[in-house]
């Protein structure tokens, strides 16, 4: 009977995973000069690949027969699908089912766009039985069954369906309808399809699974065996070497993604908002449920890879309390060095670094992200001295956390990987952990290996050997309730790493990443910005010279963004204008998000950049952030953030 239980809640779990929230009606049309946008993560071709590609191996053999693949597969893109207009109209979940949001037809007319097109094949773990592909068909991506049988083949690699996809959108027709959309091998390439007036698409990759072939085991339960590490080293490193050598340069990589890929430690992704996370936080009673579903392997770049027979303590305290306590650390772990070796050779660091193929930090857990941030610091610090080109930090589709470092690193690795009462207690569970629980955190510290002990602080300093409590002094209580707090999201130090080394942040377009959610965005905070919001306009809804509506209930749906906006501004490190230089939008759509219902579409961008205006303007003036505008225009801020930070970073980094 256990067991049986136990499936439904896999089962509930899947869902709640990869479940979708759409959006509204779309917009009017914008004015032209708000056309262009640049995306540091769109999946353009993720859906039409699926659906008219019956097997990736349908492309690859005839790799050398463009002229064929054209005629077979080269209007496929361009098709909208659009199988139920409601659902589009009213703003429905988009699936394989009714609509898409990022298509070739989605992007008519937005000509000089420059878009990073994420290829990312589904990863097998998530469709290994029978019953979660039926539940992935019936109710989550609505992926027909014969194509989901193929990506869970096991004699069909990710990489396999990575290199389909690949040769799927260089044979698509590249003008349709007045609009050009090509996939640029280069940034010459690129230059030259902007000022010919197309639409550039840069190949980029989520997830490291992509990097595994048929040798490179699928299974959580085989991949973490010591075995799999040398068995599948040199196929992994092998398929590094094939993108490297690839006519179209790969961008960047998005190096974790759900499941744990043995490379890099991942940020956990389960987490529905309301009954559904109250449903998950009862799941968590269950031991197989945490193992299967939550369980961490490994943290940081690999690193050690651990079992769950995690190591015990105990503790005494004055004589007053005996405490046991749990250490990150298994009794039958073992080492390994292939995050190193796989991060090294995707930024060919044996060739000096000439041509890297960048990391991309989303998903990575916040152990491997400071790990990352500090190996480029360093590096950069060398290459700026002898004269040469640094690396950028890659943040492609993220939100803010509204955390400190310390807080930041303790609620996302163990013992609280992430838990739900942090979400759902609020600021209740911080004091709790700061007061209730400050022995336990004082001797936890204390016990952890120097390495983990230090992760929580900023390089150079020294913490305390006695231990301490993170949570002391550091609950950001200004941002608590407005920001979304898991791991998957970046506190503020990280900011400050992405700035210094001139990278660029990708902010994403789901609402729940954004923090729409929590909360702070209540009935009663609503009203209260209402009445501003009329203070400021005079009314609720008025329409621009050019017809364009301007209404509060669109602004209350956009103070999310503008909040994660303002507060990479306020927390990035710099005090002038260059505080807006690192910002772009990272849309992920298509990538079963909870969109924006302002903009749900990528057709959508060019009347939610010219709304963003106005919203902008209203934010700062409602909140008194009028000085971190540093003497910016809206209308140069948005401009910034939707298309020329992206466009000028991507011209600046995309390989030659």
């Amino acid at each position: 009977m256990k067991r049986v239980w136990i499936r439904w809640v896999y089962f509930y779990a899947f869902v709640f995973f990869t479940w979708s929230v759409s959006a509204s009606a779309q917009s009017p049309a914008a004015d032209s000069s708000f056309r262009a946008f640049s995306d540091f993560h769109i999946h353009t071709s993720f859906k039409n690949y699926y659906r008219y590609s019956v097997h990736p191996d349908s492309l690859i053999l005839y790799a050398d027969d463009p002229a064929f693949l054209n005629k077979k597969y080269g209007k496929t893109a361009w098709i909208p699908y659009v199988k139920d207009p409601k659902a589009k109209r009213l703003g429905k979940e988009s699936n394989m089912g009714n609509y898409d949001q990022s298509d070739y037809a989605n992007l008519h007319g937005l000509a000089g766009s420059v878009l990073c097109m994420s290829i990312t094949p589904p990863e097998k773990i998530m469709l290994s039985t029978k019953t979660q592909r039926w539940l992935n068909k019936a109710m989550v991506t609505h992926m027909e069954m014969p194509r989901q049988e193929v990506l869970a083949d096991e004699k069909n690699s990710s990489f396999n369906e990575f290199m389909g996809e690949y040769y799927y959108v260089i044979n698509q027709d590249s003008v349709h309808n007045g609009t050009k959309i090509l996939l640029a091998k280069n940034n010459a390439d690129l230059r030259r399809i902007i000022s010919e007036g197309g639409i550039g698409l840069v190949t980029t990759i989520e997830g490291g699974h992509v990097l595994f072939g048929s040798k490179a085991l699928g299974s959580i339960e085989k991949i973490k065996e010591p075995g799999c590490d040398s068995a599948c080293r040199l196929e992994i490193l092998g398929n590094i070497q094939k993108l490297h050598e690839l006519p179209h340069r790969v961008f960047f990589i998005t190096v974790a993604h759900f499941g744990w890929n043995k490379m890099f430690g991942n940020a956990k992704s389960l987490d529905k908002p309301g009954l559904r996370r109250d449903l998950l936080t009862t799941a968590t009673i269950s031991d197989d449920f945490k193992r299967n579903m939550f369980a961490k392997y490994g943290d940081g770049i690999m690193g050690e890879v651990r079992s769950y027979n995690l190591m015990d303590t105990t503790v005494e305290t004055k004589g007053r309390h005996t405490l046991r306590i749990t250490l990150p650390y298994s009794r039958d772990g073992y080492r390994t060095n292939i995050g190193y070796e796989v991060m090294n050779k995707l930024l060919d660091a044996e060739h000096d670094f000439a041509n890297p193929i960048y990391l991309d930090c989303k998903h990575m857990d916040i152990k491997a992200r400071f790990q990352y941030y500090e190996f480029i610091d360093s590096l950069n610090k060398v290459r700026k001295q002898a004269g040469k080109k640094t690396i950028p930090i890659i943040a492609s589709h993220i939100g803010l956390s509204g955390k400190s470092r310390a807080v930041a690193i303790a609620t996302a690795q163990y013992p609280l990987s992430n838990s739900y009462e942090e979400l759902i207690f609020g600021k209740t569970f911080y004091t709790v952990q700061m007061n209730d629980h400050d022995l336990y955190w004082r001797n936890y510290t204390r016990l952890l290996k120097p390495e983990d002990r230090q992760i929580y602080f900023a390089k150079g300093t020294v913490p305390s050997t006695t231990g301490f409590n993170p949570f002391d002094g550091n609950q950001n209580y200004n941002t608590l309730g407005w920001f979304y707090p898991w791991e998957i999201n970046f506190c503020d130090d990280e900011i400050k790493y992405i700035y210094r080394s001139e990278g660029i942040i990708g902010l994403n377009m789901d609402s729940r990443i954004l923090g729409y959610t929590m909360p702070n965005y209540s009935k009663r905070y609503k009203e209260f910005l209402k009445s501003k919001f009329i203070d400021l306009y005079g009314k609720d809804r008025y329409k621009l010279k050019d017809g364009t509506l301007i209404k509060f209930d669109d602004y209350f749906q956009a103070e999310p963004l503008l909040r994660n906006i303002f507060r990479v501004v306020e927390i990035c490190g710099r005090n002038d204008v260059s505080a807006w230089d690192h910002m772009a939008i990272g849309s992920d759509f298509d990538g079963f998000i909870q969109p924006i219902t302002l903009s749900p579409t990528a057709e959508s961008i060019p009347a939610f950049h010219e709304k963003m205006i106005y919203y902008l303007k209203a934010f700062a003036e409602i909140h008194n952030q009028e000085r971190l505008m540093y003497g910016l225009t809206a209308e140069a801020a948005m401009q910034k953030f939707f298309y020329t930070n992206g466009r000028d970073f991507i011209f600046k980094n995309f390989q030659d």
